[in-house]
């Protein structure tokens, strides 16, 4: 049986998967793993990567990620699940996986990493820093910043929601009601091509999104708002 289940949901991630799977393998050197990856009916060859690194590959029609990740625990067998996105990049050390199950066996209820983006300027470095903020102080982990959590503890939760958006948020509060979510010190470089065109503008989409979360509305009404093109 694996120790760790690192769960990865696709859409067409060619371009990214080699390299993250081979970052993954180096970060869980010394941990017996496995690899699950959801993909949401890619077009390209992702499908065909993932299974050159022996991964166990779920394929669903849904592309949600709430609805993937949920999936992909579902098909999973290790002690802990490592939920990471397809397009970021591991600045890991080798015992990264140990470290991320030591913090949880010394008292966390969840762990994460510290985000940063491989994009220069104010703004990348402002979204980064006010991520980990959140993680630290909120108990707040956000997708990018790939949550770490016990899957007994996952399962008692009721794990992450089928739902198009906010699934991070949902879950990381019911693990956050349950005690200390450890961000450790090891980066994890997010992408920057959601926001590349306009910067501001999409992160002031997505902080109205969160705003309209509190006060009610539901993961279906806020999907179709964030996937609405501006005009």
């Amino acid at each position: 049986m694996p120790v760790i289940s690192i769960i990865i949901p696709t859409l067409n991630e060619e371009a990214h998967l080699h390299r993250l799977l081979g970052e993954v393998a180096q970060a869980c050197a010394g941990v017996s793993y496995e690899l699950v990856v959801v993909d949401a009916a890619s077009q390209d060859r992702t499908v065909a990567i993932a299974r050159e690194h022996g991964a166990r590959v779920v394929e669903t029609v849904a592309g949600n990620r709430g609805h993937q990740l949920r999936l992909g625990a579902q098909h999973s067998q290790g002690q802990y699940l490592w939920f990471v996105h397809a397009d970021v990049q591991l600045a890991a050390q080798p015992d990264l996986g140990q470290r991320l199950i030591d913090a949880l066996e010394t008292g966390a209820v969840a762990a994460c990493l510290r985000l940063a983006y491989a994009a220069p300027g104010f703004f990348y470095r402002f979204l980064a820093t006010s991520s980990n903020w959140r993680a630290r102080h909120l108990g707040l982990i956000f997708g990018d910043q790939s949550l770490f959590v016990r899957r007994t503890v996952y399962q008692q939760v009721g794990g992450f929601p089928d739902v198009p958006l906010m699934e991070d948020w949902i879950l990381s509060r019911k693990l956050a009601r349950r005690g200390l979510l450890k961000q450790l010190p090891d980066r994890i470089i997010a992408s920057s091509r959601k926001y590349d065109r306009h910067p501001w503008r999409v992160h002031f989409k997505l902080m109205w999104i969160k705003v309209l979360f509190i006060c009610g509305v539901s993961p279906q009404k806020l999907a179709q708002i964030y996937y609405r093109k501006d005009r």
